[in-house]
Parts: C-alpha cells; structure tokens; sequence
C-alpha cells in the first residue's frame, strides 16, 4: 500500500458499509476496543482495513491515518517499532505455539517508541490451538496501551476463548458496481473490470488474483464460445470434446457459467428471452452440481449440461 493510497482505501472501505466508516472513526479517535477481530471471505481487504487501522493507532498527524506521516509509512511496510505482526511463514501451514511465545516475550518488554503498541495476528483461524492458547492471557489482559488487531476467514477456527475476548467486524462482500468502480480505478480495462466484480463473488483480492491468471482467461473464453454461444447439435461433439481434461476445473467453469446467467438477467432485467436463457443456465448448471455429487464422469457432466442448454433453446423457438 503506498502513502498516496490510505485516503483512497478509507474511501472505498466507508464506502462498503456504514459499520468500517463508524470503526475507522474509533481508531482515528483512539477510542479502539483493545482487540479487534476481522472475519470475512478471502480478498475482501481484512489486511488492509488491519493496516489503515493500525496507521490511525500510530499516526502522528493530526487528522488520523495520514497515510504520509513516517508513522503511517513505516506502518503500511510493517516497519514502525510499535508494530508487532505474527503470520504464517511463506509454505508454513499453520503458525506455531513458538511464534506465539515469541510475542509474549516481545510484549513482555517496553515498547520502542511512546504511544500506541498494535499487535497484528494474521489469520488467527490458521494459528494451531496451542498458538492460540498461548496468545489467550495477552489478549484477555493487555496493557493499556496495547491493541490487538486479528483476521480471520474462518471464525469457528478460532477458539471461543479468543473469539469471546474480541469485538468482531464482518466485512461483507463488494457490490458489484463499487468494486467495478474500484478495478477501474486501478487500470482494468472497463470490460474487465465489470466481468471481474460479478465472477469474483465481490472479492477484490479475487479479481486482481482472476486478471492475472491466464488459466482463467481461457477456461472463460472456451465456455463464452463452447457454452454460451452454443446454438444448434451440429456442434455439440466438438463443444464437448473441448471440455474433456479440464476436470479439474469443473467448479471454476460452473461458478463462470452461474455467474453469465445473474449478469444476463442484471444486465436485461425487462427481456423475457434473457430471463428464459438465464434460468435454462442455472438449471444445467444445478443439475451438473448434483451429478459431480453422485460421481457422475466429468464427461458425462458436461454432456449432459450441453444437451440440457440446446433442449431448453428449442423449446424456447417453439
């Protein structure tokens, strides 16, 4: 995140919902709950919301968080002194119970610098239990001074103990239409941007991952041409034929084809043919999600939700 950045997030955050615009007003007034839980899908911006909340802890400008201060720098580069951040080493699965007696002896000494001291526990619900206990006495009894701030994707990971001691904050999902707004703010081509916002299940973290990933642009191109586009049993086979080692990513080429049919009824909502075509689509694609749970062949999968696509269309020209 760079300086230049922290307005603009705030924005987007107090945007998303009436409940971050009232917490980031807390933290900028210094009036935080000393431990802070963060709980939503992957991608909707817990990280970041943790970081411009620890900058409004650590800010030394007035109007809190700057986000240019050297405070607030060294806060988004998790540099500043007062910043204590705990998270799973890189191909590490869990954190361990030596990472979480490592800060008690951290936070057993003064801090650095005056002021506010912010403990970040990133993704609390991958901390093993043993982690988590450890952690429990310095989050159930903190210094005055201290505030901790948790993530978490999975709250029922994380124990009771720990979720009890925490105020929790769910951050929902991304309308559509504002995170269009925000890829396109960030550079994504228009078309992009509003594909992105509906297939990523309003996840911005999801949508930068899905625009930089060229399987996905091929799995969405294939179903655009093989599925969406299909119109008569002459191309069927080939169609078919098309899907036959990308088992794989069955549940990927399912939530796209979902996805195409709420974006034909959002983007037609007065069209009787494209409400007919959406709800033919969420029908196959219903039916194939029960067929992958009775180990129906991948194959016979994608016959069956073809041939149920090209039905529907006939029945709809009679």
């Amino acid at each position: 995140m760079s300086s230049q950045a922290t307005a603009y997030l705030t924005a987007y955050f107090e945007a998303l919902s009436p409940s971050l615009t009232a917490l980031i007003q807390l933290y900028s007034a210094h009036k935080a709950p000393h431990a802070l839980m963060l709980s939503g899908q992957f991608g909707v911006g817990k990280r970041t919301l943790a970081s411009v909340l620890a900058q409004a802890l650590l800010c030394e400008a007035d109007e809190k968080p700057c986000g240019v201060c050297r405070a607030c720098k060294k806060t988004m580069d998790q540099t500043h002194p007062n910043l204590l951040v705990v998270r799973a080493a890189d191909k590490q699965r869990n954190v361990k119970v030596e990472q979480a007696r490592a800060l008690q002896d951290s936070l057993s000494t003064y801090a650095f610098s005056s002021g506010a001291r912010v403990v970040l526990l990133e993704q609390i619900d991958i901390f093993t239990p043993q982690a988590q206990n450890a952690l429990l006495k310095v989050i159930e009894e903190p210094d005055a001074n201290t505030f901790f701030l948790l993530t978490c994707e999975n709250e029922h990971a994380v124990l009771t103990t720990i979720r009890s001691r925490c105020q929790i904050q769910r951050i929902p999902t991304w309308p559509a239409l504002l995170l269009e707004k925000q890829l396109a703010e960030n550079g994504f081509p228009a078309d992009d941007a509003r594909s992105l916002a509906v297939l990523s299940g309003g996840s911005p973290g999801s949508a930068h991952a899905m625009h930089g990933d060229k399987q996905f642009w091929d799995m969405k191109e294939l179903v655009d041409d093989a599925v969406l586009s299909l119109n008569d049993n002459s191309s069927l086979p080939h169609s078919s034929s098309r899907f036959k080692n990308l088992r794989d990513q069955a549940d990927a080429i399912l939530d796209y084809i979902e996805n195409a049919a709420m974006r034909l009824i959002d983007e037609n909502p007065q069209d009787q043919w494209a409400a007919t075509k959406a709800r033919s689509l969420l029908e196959a694609v219903l039916t194939a999600r029960k067929h992958q749970a009775s180990n129906l062949s991948w194959q016979a999968i994608i016959d069956h939700l073809l041939l149920k696509i090209l039905e529907d269309q006939a029945l709809c020209q009679v």
